[in-house]
């Protein structure tokens, strides 16, 4: 069995050392946990390890939907509203959703707000006060550290790839580069109190909802310190007041993340339930037939939650007015959002299916063991690496791999804006991009020829990059904490995900 190489080497052998290091941290985790499985790092799940998968599974429909939006635009309107074409089979309902990003980003914010408030509201049922507000602390202290590390590092491999020639638009000087990156930097990703006025950070685009994220967990953060000494019932109810409110205003992100705070309530109050009837014995199982048909009525409504979050997941970008069953919805869309913009209405339904299918996962056992399982925690693992560096690697190599199909001759020769016809090249130029079947094979084709690329970065850039901020952030935290205010989130075994 293989095994790497221990501190004890010799001197002269520290150069192979730290070679084998390298060459180590360049494989894939799940190849490097094969090859040395006594290093292997362990995973437990625990009791909201779905919402980790359900992150992990989400960010890779991201992925799908930039990389769709990007080069295969005529997959994107819904099924039989193609202007030029017949439409394929994945612009159908429920087949859409696999390159549905924009509700992602929904089940993304209530996911957060489940997170981050599960832990201080556990705290407060055990009726201890001083370990929520340490967790609430170390959370806060942490989260721009968590947040922004990551992405500066991704944008500033932006910056150098851009002046190295295999980015563009760069930089006439790399001193203008740094300057504009520092602007990116400090203006569009991490500055999050302005975040609705520019949603299109330099460097990455895809960033846009970084400062949103940031925002809205210090706005979490206040509502759960300030609700944290009321009674349960007045904190529930204050929180559904906020949530309406938020709706009321057009601020659709607020409402998502206190949506999911509320979730994280209801969570506890269910295992606080569990716990009761453990201990009450017998009683459960004489309970059990009373509530069987009321408990199939819930299962019930929830796997139609899911189907129903499914189909307004595939809400087109436009023509949703056109589209057979979301017209439905967008002609109900209430005010604000249906005067605000034209995408609006969709955030505002993306909101509401993304509370209702998170709910619905951690109810439904079966899917919450799919993401409890293997592939969909290893996603959620790497989730906000996909997330991060999955537009750099296409911007990189996505037009080498999937290239274009026959471009004809432009202009007359002579002429100053004369341009020679291009042969066909890549995915694209093999099997073409005419007809429905020739679309859907493309993109199937380049998705399997890109992916591997994406996953293999965000790999590498979890495990180098992201896992080191977060391990720094503990560090620093821990460092600067005055011993006198109380133990340390460490030794409460605190440790902030999402």
């Amino acid at each position: 069995m293989l095994s790497p190489p221990t501190a004890g080497l010799p001197r002269l052998l520290l150069p192979r050392q730290t070679l084998f290091k390298l060459l180590l941290a360049l494989l894939p985790s799940f190849l490097s946990d094969r090859l040395f499985p006594d290093h292997r790092p362990t995973y437990r799940i625990h009791p909201t390890s779905y919402l980790d998968g359900l992150r992990g599974i989400a960010s890779i429909i991201v992925f799908f939907c930039h990389y769709t939006e990007n080069n295969f635009s005529a997959l994107t309107p819904s099924h039989g509203l193609n202007a030029d074409r017949p439409s394929s089979f994945l612009q159908l309902p429920y087949f859409r959703i696999i390159f549905s990003g924009r509700p992602m980003v929904h089940i993304f914010f209530v996911i957060s707000g489940f997170a981050l408030s599960y832990k201080p509201i556990k705290a407060l049922h055990a009726r201890d006060l001083d370990k929520c507000y340490t967790a609430l602390a170390s959370s806060t202290f942490r989260r721009a550290f968590r947040l922004f590390g990551p992405c500066v590092v991704s944008t500033f491999m932006v910056l150098c790839l851009r002046q190295a020639g295999y980015l563009r638009p760069a930089e006439k000087t790399l001193m203008e580069e740094m300057w504009k990156w520092k602007g990116a930097v400090f203006h569009q990703i991490t500055w999050g109190w302005d975040w609705d006025r520019d949603l299109r950070p330099a460097y990455d685009i895809h960033l846009w909802t970084i400062p949103i994220e940031f925002a809205h967990s210090m706005l979490l953060f206040m509502v759960v310190l300030m609700l944290s000494r009321v009674k349960l019932h007045v904190r529930m109810g204050s929180v559904m007041g906020l949530m309406g409110y938020c709706l009321m205003c057009g601020k659709w992100a607020g409402f998502e993340f206190l949506a999911g705070l509320f979730l994280a309530e209801v969570f506890v109050l269910k295992q606080e339930g569990k716990r009761q009837k453990e201990w009450e014995g017998g009683r459960e199982g004489k309970e059990g037939g009373m509530m069987m048909g009321p408990g199939m009525l819930v299962k019930g409504l929830q796997v139609a939650m899911i189907l129903m979050g499914l189909f307004i997941g595939g809400w087109p970008n436009r023509n949703a007015d056109k589209t057979p069953g979301i017209r439905w919805f967008f002609e109900k869309t209430p005010l604000p959002f249906a005067d605000m913009d034209h995408l609006a209405p969709q955030k505002f339904w993306f909101g509401l299916s993304a509370v209702c299918m998170v709910w619905a996962v951690g109810e439904l056992d079966f899917l919450r063991k799919f993401f409890e399982g293997g592939l969909a925690q290893y996603c959620g693992r790497i989730s906000y690496a996909i997330y991060i560096m999955h537009g750099p690697v296409m911007d990189t190599i996505q037009a080498s791999i999937l290239g274009h199909t026959d471009i004809p001759a432009r202009g007359k020769p002579g002429d100053a804006n004369f341009k020679e016809a291009l042969p066909a090249v890549g995915v694209k130029g093999f099997f073409g991009v005419k007809t429905p079947t020739q679309i859907t094979l493309s993109w199937f084709i380049g998705l399997w020829m890109i992916g591997p690329f994406v996953f293999w970065a965000a790999d590498v850039f979890w495990r180098v990059v992201d896992n080191r901020i977060v391990d720094w952030g503990k560090r620093l935290e821990n460092w600067c904490l005055d011993e006198d205010t109380g133990p340390s989130p460490r030794s409460q075994g605190y440790s902030v995900a999402a």
